[in-house]
């Protein structure tokens, strides 16, 4: 018996990082397309260029941009898997420590 794929929980669940991913393929645009011959030239420009990058909603596709908007959607992923594998066990409803002062 094969089971059944909840399509909703699956793209919830990966909403986040489609979102990484727009956000960073978008600021990766902004950036690469702004003009400056230094990089505080280009960084500047480049905060001026995000209201131009923003204008049109798809993303870019360009191969930079892409794997710029990869790695973000990767770091995402990777931070809250690290956040979530340092998460300490307490116990609820139980004061801090009380198993060790028990005697």
């Amino acid at each position: 018996m094969k089971k059944k794929v909840d399509v909703k929980k699956l793209i919830l669940l990966n909403m986040p990082y489609l979102f990484a991913f727009y956000f960073a393929d978008k600021i990766s645009s902004a950036f690469r397309l702004a003009s400056g011959d230094s990089f505080a030239n280009k960084l500047g420009a480049g905060f001026l260029n995000i209201g131009t990058a923003f204008q049109s909603p798809l993303p870019s596709f360009h191969y930079i941009d892409l794997l710029v908007g990869i790695a973000g959607a990767a770091g995402l992923r990777l931070l809250l898997y690290i956040k979530s594998k340092n998460k300490k066990n307490y116990r609820h409803g139980e004061e801090y420590g009380s198993a060790r002062w028990s005697a």
